[in-house]
């Protein structure tokens, strides 16, 4: 079924612009005026919303959007630079006018499956259980590939972190496969809640779970593992458990690739957990003192 977007503009030629490029990216688009957006809007209902702020009626509607679904991702929509740029509304993403297909399409793609993701994770959250398939494992090795690229061009640093359950098998060892599902799918949500808003986590394979953490150097990457740990060591599933967290880093100088990341964070957490678990261990010894925002 065709992930369907929300479109809130009043320009004809715009509106035929982002048909064109959208419904050739087999998404379906969907015209409204800001009241009719607003009646009877379900959580879920659509993919993103694509939303020019002098049309809606700037911050008034958008905080009304968030109410009725505060996951909706929305990318605001503009006719000139200089107005983008004074504009000061948050939000998952811009566009401004021409609209070229590439742009449109790249945008609206990732802001979609980035809110996909946030809507998985709430899931959990809420005590739902994982179901196959659950995490959109591709898109996300794309993007780390993408990301590490970007950061061997543009000089800047990116991070993984590789947690796991200490001691998994016995733990789970007495468990049935939905209750282990069920125990996964809260450590998770645990996980989630113990890194940034910038950070990315998913489960990656087995009990591991991945937190992928763009432009943060070795500081503050140990930090993220350690807050990780902490979470988990605090959190209360059911079960007696500590995790621990093996922690990568790429500065972008020199050549890294994203399996050679993963690998290093691999051995990480391996000697994290055989000196006992219930730490954060770094996978090139101890990390420089970087300047990061931990925000």
């Amino acid at each position: 079924m065709a992930q369907r977007i929300l479109v809130i503009e009043e320009s004809g030629p715009v509106v035929t612009a982002l048909r064109r490029h959208l419904e050739g990216a087999r998404f379906k688009v969907e015209v409204a005026t800001p009241a009719e957006a607003l009646q009877g809007l379900e959580p879920g209902a659509w993919a993103l919303a694509v939303v020019r702020p002098e049309v809606a009626g700037g911050a008034p509607f958008l905080e009304r959007l968030r109410h009725a679904d505060p996951l909706l991702p929305v990318v605001l929509l503009f006719h000139d630079e200089e107005h983008a740029a004074r504009e000061e509304l948050s939000a998952d993403g811009l566009l401004v006018a021409p609209l070229s297909r590439p742009v449109v399409v790249s945008l609206c793609r990732t802001v979609a499956r980035v809110g996909a993701q946030a809507r998985r994770i709430a899931d959990l959250e809420r005590g739902r259980p994982i179901s196959a398939g659950i995490y959109d494992y591709d898109f996300f090795k794309k993007l780390l590939l993408l990301e590490v690229k970007r950061s061997r061009r543009y000089r800047y640093p990116v991070s993984l972190a590789l947690a796991s359950v200490d001691r998994w098998r016995e733990v789970s060892a007495r468990m049935d496969e939905r209750v282990r599902a069920a125990m996964l799918g809260d450590l998770l949500a645990t996980v989630a809640k113990a890194v940034r808003d910038i950070d990315l986590p998913l489960l990656y394979a087995g009990d591991r779970i991945l937190v992928f953490m763009p432009h943060t150097g070795a500081a503050g990457a140990i930090e993220v593992g350690r807050r990780v740990v902490h979470r988990v060591r605090t959190w209360h599933g059911g079960a007696d458990v500590t995790g621990s967290v093996g922690v990568a880093t790429f500065d972008g100088e020199g050549t890294m690739s994203f399996s050679a990341l993963v690998r290093s964070a691999a051995d990480a957490l391996l000697r994290a957990q055989q000196s006992g678990g219930d730490r954060a261990v770094y996978a090139g010894g101890r990390p420089r003192r970087d300047r990061v925002s931990l925000g």
